[in-house]
């Protein structure tokens, strides 16, 4: 047999540890070897290998057969309309005047309410998106109160998300929708949020007023993303604190992002794909002491394999809500059993971590903007993290 090629070794605190990314695993290692029972549980669990066995090929196949399961979820992003009252200087939309009618609306309804009996999905998950959405609120109620009733007709949950700029989001919307999320994004504290999310009529103060009112007025969780860029980094913790000493963190995900771009032009500095693992460790760091170990991905992105889809506002279905790459098939049209396989890229082939990201980001590679996951630049730090937390029962 052969070692995984999986298999990270560290010597911490004088002690050998092995961790492999395909399993989960974590052992410490004995300085005198392993008994022949020992060497049948590391083999079993994948820390060995028979020595024939393409461990690369062996996880494709396995990823690709998850695949071909599907997911218990039917999960559809809508894009409502391209319309956007902001001018944020990283979005990746090319702004036109398209909005999604109520005819196209009804052919999706209509599909979704045709395929959750007879695949017999758990949940239907709606992302309504844009665009900025809510300037095409006709749309969005009208899909919000038909798939209310086909999924209480199915007895199945309605999850619902909203990813809004907040501007028109008023108190009785907010009261009438209970979302079940809704993503606001914060770029940095004032002067840089500004900078970053343009616009005339809605800036950070009154942003940081909706994420109090949507507390107050639902029990909607709040996305409270931050799309890091070299101009905004070091502001980041500051924002964090502000915001959850101003409202405490119950029902506040934080969600740290980094801000890509989509246009060479774009006028921010992205942070490469290293400086952004940097930051991301720097904050995972300030906000807690315990760390868990990196698991291996069972899928990569449902919208890569299509087990969930995105629809643009004339009813297609693009690969991802942020990708260019258009598709010629309706939703309406399309056949939810056909999968679609992923094979690794050969520069991920060699990388450890491969089983943590499956590739990572297609669009994000696409787009020469790097993909891989930050445990690959700072895999020693976060096994150490953990230990530390489990030694002292954190």
């Amino acid at each position: 047999m052969k070692e995984s090629i999986f298999n990270y070794h560290f010597l911490i605190n004088d002690k050998e540890y092995l961790f492999n990314t395909n399993n989960g695993g974590l052992i410490e290692l004995n300085p005198n070897g392993f008994t022949d029972e020992e060497k049948k549980i590391l083999g079993e669990n994948r820390f060995w290998v028979e020595d024939q066995c393409d461990e690369v090929c062996e996880l494709e196949k396995e990823i690709n057969e998850n695949i071909q399961q599907g997911s218990e979820d039917l999960t559809l992003t809508l894009a409502l309309t391209y319309q956007c009252n902001f001018h944020c200087v990283y979005c990746f939309e090319d702004k036109n005047d398209k909005v999604m009618n109520k005819e196209t609306a009804q052919e999706i309804i209509e599909k979704v309410a045709q395929i959750l009996p007879e695949h017999k999905y758990n949940r239907l998950k709606i992302h309504y998106y844009g665009g900025e959405p809510l300037l095409n609120l006709n749309v969005l109620l009208y899909f919000h109160e038909k798939f209310k009733i086909i999924s209480e007709d199915m007895g199945i949950p309605y999850k619902t998300s909203l990813t809004t700029n907040g501007s028109l989001l008023t108190n009785e919307l907010i009261s009438y929708l209970k979302f079940d999320t809704i993503q606001l994004t914060f770029d940095g504290l004032a002067k840089t949020h500004n900078s970053l999310r343009v616009s005339d009529i809605f800036r950070f103060d009154e942003q940081v007023q909706l994420l109090g009112r949507i507390l107050e007025h639902s029990d909607t969780q709040i996305r409270f993303r931050v799309n890091l860029c070299r101009q905004n980094r070091i502001e980041v913790m500051e924002l964090y604190h502000y915001i959850t000493e101003k409202y405490g963190k119950k029902r506040i995900l934080f969600i740290p992002n980094r801000m890509i771009k989509f246009h060479e032009a774009d006028p921010f500095d992205m942070l490469s794909i290293k400086e952004y693992s940097d930051a991301l460790l720097e904050i995972k760091d300030a906000l807690s002491d315990t760390y868990k170990l990196p698991s291996p991905e069972r899928t990569p992105c449902n919208f890569v394999c299509r087990n969930a889809f995105s629809i643009d506002t004339d009813g297609n279905c693009d690969f991802c809500e942020t990708t260019k790459e258009k598709k010629s098939y309706k939703f309406k049209d399309i056949d939810v059993r056909k999968k679609r396989a992923i094979h690794f890229r050969e520069e991920c082939r060699n990388c450890k971590c491969l089983p943590i990201c499956l590739g990572g980001c297609v669009v994000q590679h696409n787009l020469n903007a790097g993909s891989c996951t930050y445990e690959k630049y700072h895999m020693e730090h976060i096994i150490t993290k953990y230990l530390q937390s489990v030694n002292t029962g954190s």
